[in-house]
C-alpha cells in the first residue's frame, strides 16, 4: 500500500510542473484561439525596423486533429503581437502540398475525405482573414481531384509548391525550418 503512495506522490509531483509550464501559455492577440505562446525576456532583440516576412511550408496534420502546422503561423503571429511588433510588420504565408490539402478544405469536402467535420476550419477562416495568403500546390490539388470550389474560403491556387516557394523567396520571404 506504501508503495501506491509513493507513486501517487511521485506522478502528483512530476505533473505540478508540467501543469504550471501550461498556465504560462495563452492565445492571441492576434490569432484567438490559437497559437498559445508564453511570455519570455529574450536576449536577441527584435529590430524595431523589421518586416517579419517569413513563409511556413505546411505538413499534413493527422485527420481529425488541429494542424499543429498551421498552428505554428498563428503562435509566430501571436508571438510578434504579443512583443510589441505591429500588425504592419508580420506577413506570414503558407504553402499547402500532399495531403496538407485536406487541412484547408471545406468542412464538407474534408467530411467526405475523413468523416469528421475540419478542426482546421477556423484558424484558416482567422488567417485568411488577417491577410495571410495560403496557396495550395496546383498538382496537389489536380492529384487530389479537388477542385477551387473545395477549398476554405480564401485559400489560393499556386502552379505548384515549388513556384510558390520560388516566388515568395523572390519577394523576400525566409523559410521557417520548423
Amino acid at each position: 500500500m506504501k508503495n501506491h503512495f509513493a507513486t501517487l506522490g511521485l506522478i502528483v509531483a512530476l505533473a505540478s510542473p508540467v501543469a504550471a509550464q501550461s498556465d504560462a501559455f495563452t492565445h492571441g492577440p492576434v490569432i484567438n484561439g490559437f497559437g498559445a505562446v508564453a511570455k519570455v525576456d529574450p536576449d536577441l532583440a527584435l529590430p524595431a525596423n523589421l518586416d517579419f516576412k517569413v513563409v511556413f511550408d505546411v505538413k499534413a496534420g493527422v485527420p481529425g486533429e488541429k494542424n499543429n502546422n498551421l498552428d505554428s503561423v498563428a503562435r509566430f503571429m501571436n508571438m510578434l503581437g504579443a512583443s510589441g511588433v505591429p500588425a504592419s510588420r508580420i506577413h506570414p504565408a503558407v504553402v499547402i502540398h500532399n495531403k496538407a490539402l485536406w487541412d484547408v478544405t471545406t468542412d464538407a469536402r474534408y467530411t467526405a475525405q475523413h468523416g469528421v467535420a475540419n478542426p482546421n476550419t477556423d484558424l484558416v477562416r482567422q488567417l485568411v482573414a488577417k491577410g495571410v495568403p495560403i496557396y495550395v500546390c496546383g498538382q496537389t490539388l489536380a492529384q487530389s481531384n479537388v477542385s477551387k470550389s473545395e477549398l476554405a474560403p480564401g485559400v489560393k491556387v499556386a502552379l505548384s509548391a515549388m513556384h510558390a516557394h520560388a516566388i515568395l523567396n523572390r519577394q523576400g520571404y525566409s523559410l521557417n525550418p520548423f
